[in-house]
């Protein structure tokens, strides 16, 4: 749990969910000393319950091997944790990966399927509806429009090869904000859009491996929601620990 609000200090992180002992405490069941896992992709707040969209894989067989993605919830401000038996998405899903963020009712997805080489797709649905996959609706960019229940439907929304995706809406700019890793280009790409459903610029640089190398998983803090400072975790290989990083927006529009 993190409570600071000026993010030039660092993210101070004040608590964390332990156990009996004080170590942390699994949150969503993998197997500690074999495989597969569980990873986290996404969280949101809505209707105040937290959501945790996750995906279960085995890192080692076939290279990556992935089974599904699902969720989980927490009514108590996140000490503990209940799977959503509502929503499931397959192995070859879409939604693979996510991001979510909230905006006038609604929580967009935009979500990839695995693992970090695929384009981006969006759904949306309303906060109320979240636990109701029957009721998510998919964009398709080709017809312009929303289509209920079946997320083949959906066409890309972001090509390319978009790995673990963040995004959220600037109320400064007026602005949304897509970062993602870019095994295609070789760094953090950041683009822009004025509508969620497009068009979105092109790419831009945010990281660099020249500065940073063997960098993966940008997730943008919900702080850069306003303001002209756009702040993400940033993880590295080496030394295998996550960052607080800072970039300065410019709107050349």
């Amino acid at each position: 749990f993190s409570e600071n609000q000026d993010l030039d200090n660092g993210l101070i992180i004040n608590r964390m969910v332990t156990g009996t002992s004080t170590r942390a405490r699994e949150m969503i069941p993998g197997h500690f000393a074999g495989l597969p896992t569980s990873i986290p992709t996404a969280a949101i707040r809505a209707n105040g319950v937290d959501y945790v969209h996750y995906f279960h894989t085995d890192p080692i067989l076939a290279g990556v091997k992935f089974y599904y993605s699902g969720m989980y919830k927490s009514v108590d401000n996140g000490m503990n944790w209940t799977k959503v038996e509502s929503v499931h998405f397959s192995a070859d899903s879409r939604f693979a990966l996510a991001g979510y963020w909230k905006k006038d009712g609604y929580v967009y997805m935009i979500g990839t399927p695995a693992y970090r080489d695929k384009p981006g797709y969006l759904a949306r649905f309303k906060e109320t509806d979240i636990e109701n996959q029957n009721a998510y609706e998919y964009w398709d960019g080709l017809g312009k429009r929303w289509v209920k229940g079946d997320e083949n439907s959906g066409s890309v929304l972001i090509p390319g090869t978009v790995g673990e995706l963040s995004f959220l809406y600037n109320e400064t700019l007026k602005k949304w904000i897509l970062v993602y890793g870019d095994i295609g280009h070789g760094f953090v790409s950041l683009r822009t859009a004025s509508d969620i459903t497009g068009p979105w610029s092109a790419v831009h640089r945010l990281v660099s491996p020249d500065d940073y190398p063997m960098h993966y998983g940008p997730y943008l803090h919900p702080l850069s929601a306003v303001g002209s400072n756009l702040y993400f975790t940033l993880s590295m290989w080496e030394p295998y620990n996550v960052f607080l990083m800072k970039a300065e927006l410019v709107n050349r529009e």
